[in-house]
């Protein structure tokens, strides 16, 4: 397994961990983390629900949808990607995946099988794969009036 998809499963781990009410030195010792890996765990973890109260804070009946990319637990270069490609949230995301006229994410440059996997293992954390019970995604499809006019 390469570093990166090391780190990947890692912060994937710890956060489910971190879910069940473990604290970060016994996250370390479970998963046998160094301080480097625990300090990374630690700020991907911490970036993550620092946006989701960000955005609680100024959208309170937002979803999972609304969180923006730049947020999430994605490694820098592939939210960078994201972002630039216009891309600023999940629910934005969700729908390029739900597009069959699209091509998907591995289209992209610089955007291969693992990167596009890890957005896929995201998506599929947060519920917004298509596949799964999207009801609002559903919605703002069938009626395009529907959804948010300032674009969150």
């Amino acid at each position: 397994m390469s570093p990166s998809q090391q780190a990947t499963l890692n912060v994937e781990e710890a956060r489910a961990l971190r879910a069940s009410g473990c604290t970060y030195r016994q996250i370390a010792r479970q998963l046998g983390l160094s301080s480097a890996q625990l300090g990374h765990v630690r700020r991907t973890l911490s970036r993550e629900k620092a946006g989701g109260t960000r955005l609680l804070r100024t959208t309170p009946n937002a979803t999972a949808r609304d969180f923006p990319v730049n947020q999430s637990i994605l490694p820098w270069g592939l939210r960078r990607q994201l972002t630039s490609a216009g891309y600023r949230t999940l629910g934005d995301v969700a729908e390029r995946l739900r597009d069959p006229n699209l091509p998907g994410l591995e289209a992209m440059p610089g955007v291969g099988p693992h990167k596009a996997a890890l957005v896929k293992r995201l998506l599929d954390h947060h519920g917004l794969l298509p596949g799964n019970d999207d009801l609002r995604g559903a919605i703002e499809q069938l009626f395009p009036d529907l959804a948010d006019p300032s674009g969150n």
